[in-house]
């Protein structure tokens, strides 16, 4: 696999264009591979979308179990720093890059996308092998319409949820997305556009509350996302950097 084309990929999706973005994507890429340090959980996510792994069912819980026990395997001194050695930082183009990225597509079976043999190197690190360049997809969603919250987390403190069980016709607060630090989050309809479209239930919007941050150091506004089963089935996506597991049931 060529590095050198996957750090123009790396740069293209991140829309680093300075002076230096390619050499330092370059390095980042090299030192993961030879398992030098493990990539930070930003850009392990975002290699998880430049990769399209989320489209593959059966590869996505193996490339997550394999970047876990990376990080278990870590050295005591890299232990509790998320950027261990990366070479970039990429907290505010995250949210940016996930829009049509994260989109579940099924218009071609995922061995002609991607061929992807995950392996631990060096103890820590993650090879990816046999990637081919994924072709741009555009995504058209309806406008979320307009109307009295299903629920209503105004003023209150906004968790994230793992997993959450439900019964059609049940809602519960999956999520929430906050602004920089101490700003208010984005609108509900900016929100809608980055959240993955599900077949098993439909978003709403929760109202703004907030978040407990440590990069912020404390509290900090967050929009609730809620979601409302309608049908039943299982979901597993990111969302906003964290695993997210919904079953519906009956």
């Amino acid at each position: 696999m060529d590095n050198g084309g996957l750090a123009s990929d790396y740069c293209a999706l991140t829309r680093k264009r300075t002076d230096g973005a390619h050499e330092t994507a370059l390095k980042s890429l090299n030192n993961w591979r030879q398992g030098v340090h493990v990539p930070n959980r930003r850009n392990f996510r975002l290699l998880t979308l430049l990769l399209q792994i989320e489209d593959g069912d059966d590869i996505l819980p193996h490339w997550h179990r394999l970047y876990e026990e990376a990080q278990r395997r870590k050295p005591s001194n890299e232990q509790g720093n998320d950027k261990n050695g990366d070479a970039t930082d990429l907290q505010e183009l995250a949210p940016r890059i996930t829009v049509g990225a994260s989109r579940r597509s099924r218009r071609w079976p995922i061995a002609a996308v991607i061929a992807v043999a995950i392996v631990l190197v060096g103890g820590m690190g993650i090879g990816l092998i046999g990637w081919q360049k994924p072709e741009p997809q555009v995504v058209v969603r309806k406008k979320p319409e307009a109307g009295e919250p299903v629920i209503d987390m105004t003023g209150e403190r906004i968790y994230w949820r793992e997993l959450s069980e439900v019964r059609v016709g049940e809602s519960v607060v999956i999520h929430a997305k906050r602004g920089r630090c101490g700003e208010q989050p984005p609108s509900w309809e900016e929100t809608f556009e980055y959240l993955p479209e599900l077949a098993t239930g439909i978003w709403s919007d929760g109202g703004v509350g907030f978040r407990i941050s440590r990069s912020c150091g404390g509290a900090t506004p967050a929009r609730a996302v809620v979601f409302t089963a309608t049908r039943p089935g299982e979901e597993r996506f990111m969302l906003y950097e964290d695993q997210i597991t919904i079953r519906v049931d009956e």
